[in-house]
C-alpha cells in the first residue's frame, strides 16, 4: 500500500469512527447496532448502521460489531423470540410455530408477529446493551497511548459537536470541510501559534479547531458575511465537554479591518476575492500586527490544469453567490511573498495545501525577522 493510499485508509477510519469515544458515545453506538442487528433485514444491517452512524456520528465499527448479534447461530433465536413476542401481545398467549400452524394460520400471521414483536424487542436490547456499555465505559476508561492521530479525532469531534444546533446545511459544510481540507492540520502543525487573528473566519471552524487542538491560546476572527459570523459565535458559545473557549468573531469589511496585536494572522482563503492592491493593502496590515508570523493560503495561479479547475469553481460560487466576493482574481505567490517581505519577514515556505483535492491550494509561512 502506497503513503497515499494509507493516507486515505487513515482518513475514511477517522471518519467511521467519528472522534473520541466517550461513555455516552459508546452507548449510543452499541444501542445503534444491537437497534438494527436484531431487526429481520437481513442483508441491509450494514448500510443501516453506517448510514445512521456517519450521520449521528457515532462510532460506525462499534456499532456494526453490535449489530452482528444476528449472526446466522443467533438469528433463528431472535426470530423465535420476537414471534413469540408479537403473538403475547397480539393474543395474550405465546404461539405454537409447526408447519401444520404455519399452515393454517398463514405465513402472513407470524410475519405481523414477528415484526410486532421485534417493534418491543429491539429497542429493549438497545437500551439494555446502551446501558451497560455506558456504565463499563465510565468504569474502565481507555487508557491507551494518546497520540497525534488521537489527538486530532478528539479535536475534530469537538469542534463538530459545537455545530449540533445548526442547520444542516451549517452543520454539513463544517464536517466536509474540517475532514477534507488539509489546512486546518497543517496550520496546527504549525503552532503553537499563540494569539490569532483570524482574517475571512467564516463559520469560525477553523479557528474553533486551533483552539480544541490546543495550537492556539486565544482566537479573534472576522468575515464580511454576517451570517457565517452568526454561526461561528454561536458555534464558540457552545458547550461542549463544560470547557469554553477563548474566541470570538465580528462582521468586518476586511479591506476595511481594524486588528489587534497578534502573535499568528491567518489568511486562508480571501485573498483572490480582493483587488490586487487590496490585497497588498491587507497582507501589509496583517503583517503590522504579527509579532510572531502570518499564514497565507490562497489559490497558485501558476499550477497549470490545478489552477484552472480551482478558479473555475471559485468563480462559479462566487457567481452564484455561495461565496461573498466581487471577484476571483489570485496574483503570483512571490507578489504576495514581496509584500510580506517589505514588511521585514522572512518567507519560510510555500507548499502544497491541496490534499487529497484537484485544487491549487498552497500554504505560505512567513516569520518576522528577529
Amino acid at each position: 500500500m502506497t503513503g497515499r493510499d494509507d493516507g486515505v485508509v487513515a482518513h475514511v477510519w477517522r471518519i467511521l469512527r467519528g472522534g473520541r469515544l466517550t461513555p455516552k458515545r459508546a452507548a449510543l453506538s452499541v444501542a445503534l447496532g444491537l437497534l438494527v442487528g436484531v431487526t429481520p433485514l437481513y442483508g441491509l444491517h450494514f448500510f443501516l448502521v453506517v448510514g445512521i452512524g456517519l450521520w449521528l456520528r457515532l462510532d460506525v465499527p462499534l456499532a456494526y460489531m453490535a449489530a452482528n448479534i444476528s449472526v446466522p447461530p443467533m438469528a433463528p433465536l431472535l426470530a423465535l423470540v420476537e414471534i413469540q413476542l408479537g403473538a403475547l401481545l397480539r393474543t395474550g398467549a405465546l404461539s405454537r410455530i409447526s408447519r401444520s400452524d404455519i399452515t393454517a394460520q398463514g405465513a402472513l400471521t407470524f410475519a405481523k408477529d414477528l415484526w410486532l414483536g421485534t417493534a418491543l424487542f429491539a429497542p429493549a436490547i438497545a437500551a439494555f446493551g446502551g446501558s451497560v456499555t455506558y456504565l463499563v465505559r465510565r468504569a474502565f476508561p481507555s487508557r491507551g497511548r494518546t497520540d497525534e492521530r488521537t489527538l486530532d479525532a478528539e479535536a475534530l469531534a469537538r469542534t463538530l459537536a459545537r455545530y449540533e444546533k445548526e442547520s444542516f446545511a451549517n452543520r454539513a459544510y463544517v464536517a466536509i470541510k474540517l475532514e477534507t481540507d488539509p489546512v486546518f492540520r497543517d496550520l496546527a502543525a504549525e503552532g503553537p501559534l499563540g494569539r490569532v487573528i483570524d482574517i475571512g473566519a467564516g463559520r469560525g471552524q477553523g479557528a474553533l479547531y486551533l483552539l480544541e487542538r490546543g495550537a492556539a491560546t486565544r482566537c479573534m476572527g472576522l468575515d464580511w458575511d454576517e451570517a457565517k459570523i452568526a454561526v461561528a459565535n454561536r458555534a464558540a458559545a457552545a458547550n461542549v465537554d463544560a470547557a469554553s473557549l477563548d474566541a470570538s468573531f465580528r462582521a468586518e469589511d476586511v479591506r476595511k479591518a481594524t486588528l489587534e496585536e497578534a502573535d499568528t494572522v491567518l489568511l486562508v482563503d480571501v485573498l483572490h476575492y480582493l483587488t490586487r492592491d487590496e490585497q497588498s493593502a491587507l497582507l501589509r496590515l496583517a503583517a503590522r500586527h504579527a509579532k510572531d508570523r502570518v499564514l497565507v493560503r490562497d489559490v497558485d495561479p501558476d499550477r497549470g490544469l490545478r489552477s484552472r479547475i480551482t478558479l473555475g469553481l471559485e468563480r462559479l460560487t462566487t457567481r452564484r453567490s455561495w461565496n461573498r466576493g466581487e471577484r476571483v482574481l489570485p496574483r503570483a505567490i512571490a507578489d504576495l511573498a514581496r509584500d510580506l517581505e517589505d514588511e521585514g519577514f522572512v518567507v519560510e515556505g510555500v507548499r502544497p495545501c491541496w490534499g487529497a483535492t484537484p485544487f491549487s491550494n498552497v500554504l505560505l509561512v512567513a516569520r518576522r525577522k528577529a
